[in-house]
């Protein structure tokens, strides 16, 4: 059981990317049913506007209908709202609040992400956190940038 967070799933969705092939395999392994794989409404809306509005992806049809497909393997819950004071007390952006506290909430012991605040603080609410794009890829992206699709 993992949730998966938005800063993993557009990677899985956009071809183009360097870590394409790895949080592809992960979502893979979801859409076969190999692994229980959760997402909030708040990541599925959070991935519509990378992919849209950072990477260009179009038509907006297309990119729903990937979406869409890509969900069907995925389940989706509800986010906890604790997330606001987690966020507050962690001192940590209020999405990666919401991700913790859906976590912890769900009882999804592992959270999925390659985000800095979510690997320093996960685990001091007692969920392990695993990052799928190996170091190397991770260095890539920082200087990668997206062509722009049409």
């Amino acid at each position: 059981m993992r949730i998966l967070d938005a800063d993993i799933f557009p990677y899985a969705l956009y071809d183009q990317s360097p870590a394409h092939q790895h949080a592809w395999q992960l979502v893979e392994k979801g859409l076969l049913g190999e692994l229980k794989l959760y997402v909030t409404h708040t990541t599925i809306l959070e991935v519509y506007n990378v992919l849209y509005w950072f990477y260009r992806v179009r038509p907006a049809r297309e990119l729903l209908k990937k979406l869409s497909t890509a969900l069907m393997g995925l389940e989706v819950v509800e986010p906890s709202l604790d997330g606001v004071e987690l966020a507050k007390h962690a001192g940590i952006p209020l999405g990666d609040g919401f991700l913790i506290a859906t976590a912890l909430k769900h009882s999804i012991p592992i959270v999925v992400s390659n985000d800095a605040h979510i690997a320093k603080k996960a685990p001091e609410y007692g969920l392990i956190v695993e990052n799928p794009i190996p170091e190397e890829v991770r260095k890539r992206l920082k200087e990668w940038k997206p062509p722009r699709c049409k």
